[in-house]
């Protein structure tokens, strides 16, 4: 597997290279033809690299704002409190019942004895 710094270096040196080939095309007065048999270059090398140098280059994604979707979503339900009585009978109370209110509920049902 090539080594994709070399492959970015050889790739940024041909892309110099052409962007200088073709400021000296701009400068030279002569057809396409001419000058890409002046220059050594196929004619289809020549549109392919002032296709490609005169597209804009994208900007790196980090610089791009992006939305990402979320979803809130109420949180799990509590489990609530039960309380189990030697009677056998089972007394639930809401997850968030203060210790208080438990209390007096079971003292209130310990005063009523059968």
């Amino acid at each position: 597997m090539p080594d994709s710094s070399v492959r970015s270096r050889s790739g940024a040196s041909a892309d110099r290279k052409w962007v200088e080939r073709l400021e000296r095309f701009a400068a030279s007065n002569q057809t396409v033809a001419a000058f890409c048999t002046a220059e050594g270059v196929s004619l289809s090398n020549f549109y392919l690299w002032r296709r490609r140098l005169a597209q804009p280059t994208p900007s790196p994604a980090v610089d791009i704002p992006t939305v990402v979707p979320i979803r809130v979503t109420p949180p799990p339900p509590v489990t609530p409190i039960e309380v189990a009585l030697p009677s056998g009978t089972v007394v639930r109370f809401p997850a968030d019942t203060r210790p208080e209110v438990l209390v007096a509920v079971l003292h209130g049902l310990e005063d009523r004895r059968c």
